[in-house]
Order: C-alpha cells, then structure tokens, then sequence
C-alpha cells in the first residue's frame, strides 16, 4: 500500500482509511459494474456535496415519539435523530443515583443501595441530538437516576456514510454528531423505484458537476413481486416483466442525473436470495431470479454504455453467493434479534422496520457479531454487507471519476 501514500498524498484521512482496506479492493473483478478506465491519472474528483437517493438502506432517519421529551423543555415531545435503518452502535453510561432536585443528575456519587421499586420514569433528549437521557424518580421523591444512551450515528453504519467519509463529508444536518457536512440524503423507508424517481425529481435542482449521487435502488420493489408470487396474485414470469419494466424506468432516471453534471455512485440490490427470509422459505432461486432481473434491466441493459467518469458502480452478488462470498462471514442467522429490541423509550417497536431502526449493540442475536454477520435482519444487510459496498463501490468511483 505504500504506491497509494506515494502516489496520492493528497487524500484525505477518511480516503487513506478506505483505501487500506485491501479485503475489498476488487479492483476488476466481476463486482464492480462500469468499465475499470486506464492509464494514470493526472487529477482526482473531489465534490463539493453528496446527495444520497433511495430505499432504507441509504436513509438516515428521526424518530418521533410523545415518550421522547426535550431536555430543554420538559414535556415537551421531541424527536432522536442520525438513525440507521442497520445495526448500530450505542454508548450507555453508567446509570448515576442522586439525591432528587428534580434535574438531570449528570455528576454525583453513585448509590447502589438505592432502590426504585415505584419509579416515575422519562426519556429526554438534548435537541436535535443522538442520545437519550433515561431520568427516574423514586416514589418518595428522595432519589433520582440518570442513564445516557448515546445512539452513535457518526460511527459509520451505512454504505452511504462510507462513501461520504471517504470523501471528507457527512451528513450533518441529520446526524448532529457527524460535524463533516457536506452530505444529505433525500432516501426513504420503504421507497420502491417510483419514490426514489419522485426523490430525484424533487431534488434534481441541487446536482451539477460538483456533485456525487449514491443510489441504492430495488429491494423493495422485488420484496413486493416476491410478496405477491408467494400469496399467488403473481407469477414469476408476470413478476420478473413488472421488475425490469421498473427497472428501465429507474435506469432513465440515472441518466437524468448523469445529464446534470452529477457523478453516480449506484450500488444495486444485494442478492436477497441468500438472505435468512429466502433461505428459511426454501425460495433462494426465486427471489435470486427476481433480484437478478431487476438488477441486470437497470445496469447491463439500461446503463451499460454510460461512461465509467460519469458512473460508478457494485452488483453485491458475488459478496453474497455461494462460491464467492466468504466463510468467514454468518449468514444464515440476522445480527438483530428482533425479540428483544426495545425502542429508546423503553416500549416494543411496532413491526420489523421500527425493530431494525432501534437494533443497537444491546441488541445482538446470541453468537452473532458486527464483524462476520451479513444480514441485519431477515432481508436487510448489516454493518458488514453496508462496509463491503461502500468501501468497494468508494474505491472504484475514487478511480473512475
């Protein structure tokens, strides 16, 4: 690695980081979509912003909720934002008794005799901030506890967070903690290709040549065809035509953005096949077929002769096969277990999407871990699968671009 620090001093601490990660430097390889360009490079893109468009696996999200009061202004619902629809990382302090004032007891001699058998309990957050404070009152009131949980949204959990630290930015306005800046996402829970169109167009008005696009685009779509295959109001056949149909749509609007100036950086859907939802149905060569279909209508049909200075790009197929991907890694069980994910304020999520937002540390599925699970859940990728993309597709857009 020493032709990298030699060749390109300029790089920045985050690029130097992604560009020692020699486990995904894929260079050629079948994973990386575009053409691989030639000769030396005289000058490298640097953008000035990042826009990210797409499903949950490229948003960055708040939650609301009126269990959640601003430490400012007590009783007044506030939100906690900079969260991952992926496992991620939390800072829980230890929990601090004090004699009650009726404050937020930050700093006092802990007492582990105390006991709060009727406590009356809040969930506070500082404004606009990423950590919660857990504030207890006993029944006399004569003592009060305080627990932080610092939801750790600059702690990069994404595929598009990999890629905007690369580049020296992030996304500040949503992650308080993250103070690069430079980078917003427009992405969505549950956006399918007609939402993610609707994103760009809403948007298009922000891109020019100083602007990197990352895209990730698809899942939900073929969750959806699959969701119909297996209650019988679709065929596959009838499934794979809806999917490339969208797909040649999705793959217009790409060129739209390219036609701004913009530079995109697109990672197509990862193969669902192998996920622990395909694998537990006994149905791995039906969703693989859908997800091949969408994904091969999208790049090798509809965007196949793009120029490699315009688009960048990674099928994560071969990360996740059988043949390819590593035995290293654990897929077949997800890193969350969804039974025990409770929410920042202490209640059980509502459905599987509020369970991943609030998968944490604290979270993990027994014998799992960040660094070897693939899936965060039954069908979305984890910490791992989001590094594998990210660093990969940064690196070929880092010599393409």
């Amino acid at each position: 690695m020493s032709r990298v620090a030699t060749r390109h001093p300029s790089l920045n601490p985050g690029q130097r980081l992604v560009r020692r990660l020699g486990v995904v430097a894929l260079a050629c390889a079948s994973v990386v979509l575009a053409s691989c360009g030639g000769g030396d490079r005289k000058s490298y893109f640097t953008p000035d912003r990042i826009v990210s468009f797409g499903d949950e696996n490229s948003a960055i999200a708040s939650d609301t909720s009126s269990n959640l009061l601003d430490s400012s202004f007590p009783g007044v619902a506030t939100d906690l934002s900079g969260l991952t629809y992926t496992a991620k990382a939390v800072v829980t302090s230890a929990a601090v008794v004090c004699a009650y004032d009726n404050s937020q007891a930050r700093a006092c001699s802990s007492d582990s005799g105390v006991t709060f058998t009727s406590a009356g309990t809040t969930y506070r957050v500082p404004t606009g901030l990423n950590w919660v404070i857990k504030f207890e009152v006993d029944a006399g009131p004569t003592n009060q506890r305080t627990t932080v949980v610092d939801y750790a949204c600059d702690a990069t959990s994404t595929w598009v967070q990999i890629v905007a630290r690369a580049y020296g930015k992030g996304y500040t306005s949503q992650c308080a903690q993250d103070t690069r800046a430079g980078a917003v996402s427009y992405a969505a829970l549950g956006a399918k290709t007609a939402d993610v169109i609707a994103q760009i167009n809403a948007h298009r008005g922000e891109l020019d040549s100083k602007t990197v696009v990352t895209i990730m685009v698809g899942q939900n779509d073929i969750l959806e065809q699959y969701q119909a295959i297996q209650g019988s109001t679709q065929t596959e056949a009838g499934a794979i035509a809806e999917l490339q149909a969208r797909a040649a749509s999705m793959a217009s609007a790409v060129r739209d953005v390219i036609g701004t100036g913009a530079k995109v950086v697109l990672a197509l859907t990862p193969d669902l096949g192998q996920t622990p939802l395909a694998v537990g149905a006994g149905t791995t060569t039906l969703m693989t077929n859908l997800v091949r279909a969408y994904n091969d209508r999208l790049y090798i049909t509809g965007l196949g002769n793009v120029s490699g200075r315009s688009l960048a790009g990674i099928n994560p197929e071969s990360l996740t096969k059988p043949g390819t991907r590593s035995n290293a890694y654990q897929y077949a069980t997800p890193l969350c277990d969804a039974a025990a994910v409770l929410r920042p304020d202490g209640g059980a999520p509502a459905d599987d999407d509020e369970k991943l937002l609030f998968c944490t540390s604290q979270y993990y599925t027994s014998g799992t871990a960040s660094n070897t699970a693939i899936w965060a859940d039954a069908k979305r990728p984890a910490p791992l699968l989001h590094n594998l993309i990210g660093v990969t597709v940064f690196n070929r857009a880092y010599e393409q671009f």
